[in-house]
């Protein structure tokens, strides 16, 4: 991980360094650590000015300026990574007092952050999940606007929330004093964000949230979701205990507690773009949505309810106009043979099935023989084990130009494990092509040419990986 941080900050480096010449413009949060990316050209006042603002040991600055790079492998607790001869990123983990919750003196450097804007905050959109507090009044979330509610501290004077949503900034989004405790309300995307509060400069978790992951600093973080979508079941005024599982959930049967309303029971989810199978679980009885049209076998005997978010991919096997049955099976539903069942049309069948933006291989089942998709070249694997592939609303191309005569060219990269078979790539216009979605994120990659790898030599991003190779670089940013 320190690693991937590292290679990270070097890339920031050299995106957003160029040009910099004001010492106030050098701090900033990242990923959990306070960096400092430094201009070896500043003069002398800009130096001494960069050491005031950041409260820095003047030796330290001294060996800096001076370019003598190995007095921080030994005397300090800043790391230090090169980017060229003229910037330097320096990076130190926001350490805090684990024994009385004081955040050190470098989480307190006021002047250093800046302040993040609403409007770019980007949740982790990669999981689904439920909220669990002890109390209603913990957290509301309506019509896009998220407001936490924190009891108690009537005699604190300052109280701030710090999360992701922030950038973990322990000063940009203060809390107001209610007679009652601590409130906020402030607009979120949809999504999983975590937290903690900061009391009179003390880190807290929510205590009355059940929500919590560990932070890395041999504590934890409060975990709250932002929900997109609310299951409902009308009736059973009477049950004692309503549950709803799934495949979102592994169909664990006791993490998402529904909760009781006059007319039933209902519990807001996040849910992830694609399609989820589910059922309720009503005093120990399970049972399907009575409200959901949509129920399909589980290819075990078992009926589901499903329900479908974001777009819809068309999947269309022409001919086959004699088959009794044909089936869709993919990783897109763990490969099971039994439960997308394709309907019959005029030229073939077809399915329409709810996808989150993704890399996805399958293959059609027609009365019980699997084939690739006759309308699909791509494939991976060879033979018997050869399956159709698709990228569904792809958002980076991989493109190598040149080697027409080449047999075959492949990518493979940190997205795919370094798979030595790789994802093939198509020959178009003169380049060999593909595109991938990718979650936003760094990624490492090679091509495969003819079975030899090469770097991306377009690419001017690279790092050297445990053979003394390179691997190309890039950084997928949010949308």
């Amino acid at each position: 991980m320190k690693t991937l941080i590292c290679i990270f900050l070097l890339i920031a480096a050299a995106v957003h360094c160029h040009g910099q010449q004001d010492p106030a413009e050098a701090g900033s949060l990242l990923d959990g650590k306070f960096v400092l990316k430094v201009n070896l050209e500043w003069n002398k006042q800009q130096q001494a000015e960069f050491s005031s603002l950041y409260d820095l040991d003047s030796v330290m600055v001294k060996q800096l300026f001076n370019r003598n790079f190995d007095y921080f492998n030994t005397h300090t607790a800043w790391k230090l990574h090169r980017n060229n001869d003229q910037f330097v990123v320096l990076s130190q983990e926001l350490q805090r007092d684990t024994t009385d919750g004081k955040i050190s003196r470098m989480l307190i450097l006021n002047e250093t952050y800046h302040d993040t804007q609403l409007a770019d905050i980007k949740p982790d959109i990669l999981v689904s999940g439920g909220n669990s507090f002890n109390s209603d009044q913990a957290f509301r979330y309506l019509k896009g606007r998220a407001c936490f509610f924190l009891a108690g501290f009537e005699k604190s004077s300052k109280v701030f929330i710090a999360g992701t949503f922030n950038n973990w900034s322990t000063i940009s989004t203060p809390m107001q004093f209610t007679g009652k405790g601590w409130t906020l309300c402030l607009p979120l995307p949809v999504g999983k964000y975590t937290y903690k509060f900061v009391v009179d400069g003390r880190w807290y978790t929510d205590p009355f949230n059940n929500n919590k992951e560990r932070d890395g600093n041999n504590g934890y973080n409060s975990v709250v979701y932002c929900p997109n979508f609310t299951f409902k079941l009308k009736g059973y005024t009477e049950a004692k205990m309503v549950m709803v599982a799934g495949s979102f959930n592994n169909w664990h049967d006791h993490s998402l507690k529904m909760k009781k309303t006059e007319y039933g029971w209902e519990l807001p989810l996040y849910l992830k773009e694609g399609t989820h199978a589910y059922k309720f679980i009503v005093d120990g009885v399970w049972m399907n949505d009575p409200e959901n049209r949509i129920i399909r076998p589980d290819g075990r005997g078992n009926l589901n309810s499903f329900l479908g978010l974001g777009d819809t991919l068309v999947f269309h096997l022409k001919g086959f106009r004699q088959a009794k049955e044909v089936y869709l099976s993919g990783s897109f539903n763990g490969w099971n043979t039994k439960e997308l069942a394709m309907d019959q049309i005029a030229d073939g069948w077809k399915i329409a099935y709810h996808l989150a933006p993704g890399y996805y291989e399958y293959k059609y089942i027609v009365d019980g023989q699997w084939i690739t998709d006759p309308a699909n070249p791509d494939k991976v694997g060879t033979g018997e084990y050869a399956n159709s592939f698709i990228s569904f609303k792809p958002n980076k191309l991989f493109k190598l130009d040149g080697y027409a005569n080449a047999k075959t060219i492949r990518l493979s990269g940190s997205f795919n494990r370094w798979s030595h078979e790789g994802y093939p790539m198509t020959f178009r216009n003169g380049s060999w092509q593909l595109a991938l979605y990718l979650p936003p994120g760094r990624y490492s990659y090679k091509f495969i040419v003819d079975g030899k790898w090469i770097p991306d030599e377009a690419n001017p991003l690279w790092e050297e990986n445990e053979y003394g190779e390179s691997n190309s670089v890039i950084w997928v940013e949010y949308p």
